[in-house]
Formats: C-alpha cells, structure tokens, sequence
C-alpha cells in the first residue's frame, strides 16, 4: 500500500512537472538581442549552452524528478516481488520484467545528450509500460477489495491521505476483515512464509476474525498478561490473567467462541477441528504500534476444551536490575557475584515467576564485552538472543543433552556457562568441573525459596561435596503487585500490626492499602478499580558460607540451611517484603497472599 500510494504521488508529481518545461525553461533563456550586428558575449553559444545545461529552476526541477522516479521504481519493485510470491503469480518472471527495462534505460538517458526533461519523461513512460502488466495481472488473480489502481483503490488513498490530515471520508475499499478493532492479526508457526500467508487468507473469511481482535484489544486495555477460556456446552467463560491474580471477564456465546477459536487455531497452525488433543502454537497480533506474541494452547477436558491465549512484549520486560525492582545495595551484591572469575550462581523463582526476566535483566547488566559468554540451549526451546552471547544447541529429540556438547566447548575455553535447563547430573557435574578451572556457571531451578534451591539440585544426585564446594549464591524472586498510585488508601497502623513486622514505634506513620469498595466515590480509571497497577520483584539473596557448604555436605537440611542465613544477617524474603510495605509500595495483605 505505501509504495503503491508513493506511485500515485509520483505521478502526480511528474505530471505537474512535465506538463510545463516551456514554462520552467523560459525563466532560464535569455532574452533576444536587440540587433543582429551586436553577437552574444559567448559567441553565440549562450542559448544553446542554456538550453542543454540550464540553471534555475528548471536545472532543479527535472534531476529531482528523476530522482523521485527511481525512489519509486525501487519501492514499486519491492511490492511486486513480495506481492507476486504472496499471490503466487510468479516472481521471477515478474522481477527481471519490471526492473531491467527501467535500469536500461536509465543508463542510456545518462549518456546520451538530450534535453534534461526528456529524461524523467523517458523514464516515467518505461516505468508505467513495465508496472501496468503486472497490475492488470495482479487485479485479475486478487479479491475485488485487493485490487490496486482501480476507481475503489484510488477512493481508499484518498480516504487515507484525508484520515491523516484530520479529515474523515469514507471508502468502500474496506474489506470485512479490516472492520472493527484496528488490530492486525499475523500467522506464525507454519515454518513455511506462503503456509502462513494461507493460513492468514483463510482466517480472514471467517467472522471470528474480528472477535480475535476484539479479545487482543480486550487484553491489552486490561494489561492482561493470559486470557483462559472455558468451553462449556452453552457458553465459553473468560478469565484474565492480570499481574499474576486472575479476574472474571464477559462470557461468550458457545457459537461465537467456536468461530474466534478455529481462527486462532488456523493462525497459530493447529488443527481446528481437533478438540480433544493438546495443541500449542502461536501468531502475532499489533495494535496501537506495538506488537505482541500470542502463544496459544488448547485442551480437550471432560465438559469441554480449555484454552489459555497468552500477550508477550519483550519491549516492555524490565532489562536492568532497577526496572526490576532490586534495591540499590542488592544489586551491588548480585553484581558482583555476576563478575566474578569462578563460580556457580543459580536464579529461582516459582514456576511462572519471571525466571526467564529475571535472568535476562541480570545477563544484560553484566560486562560481556570483556568476557566469552556461552549459552547452551535446547533446539526446539530457544531463549531470548542477548547481545555478545554465543548460543550453542543440542537436540533433545535425538536423544542429546547439554553434557552431548560440553566437551567439544570446553577446548574453546570460555569465560562464563549460561545454561538455564540444568536436566541431568552429568551435564552438572561436567560444568562443576569447569569452576574448579576457573569458569563461572550461570545456571537456574524453580524452587519455593533459595534455600530450596540448593537442595534441588542435590535431588538431582550431583556429587554432593563437589557441588557444596563451587555453588556461590543463589538469587531468589517473588513477584507481587504493586498499590495504584492514584487510589491507594493510608492508615494509621496498630502498634501490635509493627511490633510483628519488626518495624520500631514511630519509624512509620503509615501503611497503604487497596480502597475499600464503600470508599470508592469515583472508579479508578489507573487501574480499573483493581487496586494494583503493575508488579515489582521481592528478592532473597542467599550467600553461600562455609558453614552452609558444611551442610550440604554432610547433612544437607532446609531448617540448617535457613538457620545458617539467620546467623549470617542474610535478609530473608519476608525481611525484603517488609521493606516494600514501609515503603507504600505494596500492601500487608498482597504481602501475605504472595508468601503463603
């Protein structure tokens, strides 16, 4: 569309231009002499000279022109390329017709010596004479509302270029699918570019495309980061994920959920009519400029089929340690553990708990200018590509695992191991052996807490000496919500209510809490009347000390282990939740809900 609208500008442009050269070159050619007996200070040359190689304004107009003819050959050329092979007309007969002519010619008008607006002229002519084939060719292999360069297509352009300058025209050009939500839908998945764009066509005939774009809008407006969709024999309910706690949406008809589904399923490349088999993919859907993954996962279920639709934006992911919440002095601490030569470092979390965030921010804080950073990932379950880190892969389908390609990476000796799926204890114990030679491990495991953490991997049967002698520290994450700062409420707390978090009398002189539904006069708009607006990280930062290396050890023990941090005045994660409820920043009670 935007190179074909160039085209009309450019020819509009090259008919305004063209129309007038006697005009342009007049301004350019002197005037006639008064006598025939007094020749021109040049010889007689002047006109002539003027006349090939004028200055002025016309010596701007026509160069400038031919540049714009080429700009738009280019941009043309591009569309006819893209557009043949997505229609299947035939790209490479297409290419080679529409960009020699046009090439050919442009260098012969180089050389050869004619009057400047014979050139863009010539070329304006070669251009059309190569484009419209194809258009007429394109036109008749197309819908009637893909058609381009026709009375409906002009109607569209002019209806746009109106729209952007604040004025509102109707068009006919309008496809169903381009009705409703300003969405655009896109289908992944296929493994296959002209798969994808079947499956995409196919979709947009089918009335639920639009509800599709519906839901993408109902999700971002309510900062859903997960929709669930229950299909019952009568109806489909809907729930959203909103900052890790689920609340009820508008239940749909069973009719109209039947018809959004198979489009999700076709768009994301799974079987629609399939309604009892598990089946995971995904497509891509942007809206007010940005632009979202939406992996999809469907479930037959004894009433029905359960889907959960997911909104993923790497954009707005934290990717430094303050954007995640982490104090200042915990990030000199985990910083430093980052930079150290040796070690083996593990990030926890629960499952669901931004462990794959957490890593991210904490790799794109570290110096990996200085340092070989490798990543060792599984094939099919590829991470988030983080500057200067060089990812190897095995093939778990082929019975590989990341001990099937650490030898071979040993001999090129990097500085620092990223593997974030630790699956057997021979992989583990083949990267313990790399610590005592000086490398650092950067691995992770989900636990309940950091403690947990370290047992985990002892559950994994990897030698118990070695690993208590290399682990260095465990960085533990909870997510919990954040107050809106535009309805939270202050309260006077009772003493006994500080006295049991430790906070000492008149340290503070007020907590925060969620309104209560009798003092809302007016519904928060901030955070639709939800109370939070947004989530922030509770960190717990284990420092492994010898007494703890003692115990995993000999006697490895959760109430030793936790007893062992006490006595190393190592802040526990309820200590570091505290502080954020002193804070203002979130709630004794969200506090509560996200340590039970």
């Amino acid at each position: 569309m935007r190179q074909l609208l160039f085209l009309a500008i450019t020819l509009a442009a090259s008919a305004a231009a063209l129309a007038t050269p006697a005009i342009a070159y007049a301004q350019d050619v002197p005037p006639p002499q008064a006598t025939a007996s007094e020749p021109p200070a040049d010889g007689g040359m002047g006109v002539m000279r003027n006349a090939t190689h004028p200055s002025g304004p016309a010596g701007a107009v026509f160069p400038a022109l031919a540049i714009v003819l080429f700009l738009s050959w280019v941009a043309i050329g591009d569309w006819v390329n893209r557009d043949a092979q997505i229609f299947e007309i035939g790209y490479k007969q297409w290419n080679p017709a529409v960009f020699f002519p046009f090439a050919v010619a442009g260098l012969a008008l180089f050389f050869l010596p004619v009057p400047p607006w014979v050139r863009p002229l010539a070329l304006l002519v070669v251009m059309m004479a190569s484009f419209i084939p194809y258009f007429v060719v394109h036109n008749r292999h197309v819908m009637p509302h893909q058609t381009v360069l026709t009375g409906s297509w002009w109607r569209h352009v002019f209806a746009s270029l109106a729209g952007k300058a604040g004025l509102k025209v109707s068009s006919e050009r309008k496809a169903d699918y381009e009705k409703g939500a300003p969405v655009d839908l896109y289908a992944l998945g296929a493994g296959d570019a002209n798969a994808d764009n079947a499956n995409l066509l196919i979709a947009r005939q089918s009335p639920g495309y639009l509800l599709v774009k519906d839901l993408v809008v109902e999700m971002v407006r309510r900062r859903s980061d997960r929709a669930l969709l229950e299909y019952g024999p009568q109806a489909v309910t809907l729930r959203h994920e909103i900052d890790g706690v689920w609340h009820n949406g508008d239940a749909r008809d069973r009719e109209s959920g039947d018809v959004m589904l198979a489009v999700m399923k076709t768009l994301a490349n799974l079987d629609p009519k399939d309604r009892r088999k598990k089946q995971s993919g995904r497509f891509a859907a942007q809206y007010e400029g940005a632009k979202y993954m939406m992996p999809l996962t469907t479930q037959g279920v004894a009433n029905g089929e359960r889907v959960v639709l997911g909104r993923l934006n790497d954009k707005q992911k934290p990717h430094t340690y303050e954007s995640l919440g982490m104090r200042e002095a915990l990030r000199e601490q985990w910083a430093e553990f980052m930079h150290r030569d040796r070690g083996f470092v593990i990030f926890s979390t629960l499952p669901g708990g931004g462990l794959t965030t957490l890593i991210n921010a904490s790799l794109e804080e570290t110096d990996r200018l200085m340092r070989d950073f490798f990543s060792i990932e599984e094939v099919q379950h590829r991470e988030h590509e983080i500057q200067n880190i060089t990812v190897h892969t095995y093939d778990a389908s082929k019975g590989q695992t990341p001990a099937s390609i650490i030898p071979a990476l040993v001999r090129l000796y990097p500085n620092v191991y990223v593997i974030r799926d630790m699956v057997d204890a021979q992989s583990c114990t083949l990267l313990m052996n790399e610590v005592d030679d000086g490398r650092l491990i950067v691995t992770s495991i989900h636990a309940r807490e950091s403690a947990e953490a370290l047992l985990r991997f002892l559950q994994m049967k990897v030698p118990q000496k070695q690993f208590a002698s290399v682990v260095t520290g465990v960085l533990y994450q909870r997510l919990i919500r954040k107050l809106c700062p535009d309805c939270k409420v202050g309260y006077a707390p009772p003493a006994d209510v500080l006295k049991k978090l430790g906070i000492p009398p008149g340290k503070v002189q007020q907590l925060y809490r969620p309104p209560k539904p009798e003092e809302i006069e007016k519904p928060c708009q901030t955070c639709q009347q939800i109370g939070y607006l947004g989530r922030t990280g509770i960190f717990e930062l284990l420092t492994v000390t010898d007494q703890m290396r003692e115990i995993l050890a000999k006697q490895p023990s959760l109430d030793l282990l936790k007893r062992a941090a006490r006595a190393d005045n190592q802040r526990s994660l309820q200590e570091e939740g505290i502080l954020l409820v002193a804070k203002g920043i979130t709630s004794l009670q969200e506090l509560q809900r996200v340590l039970k």
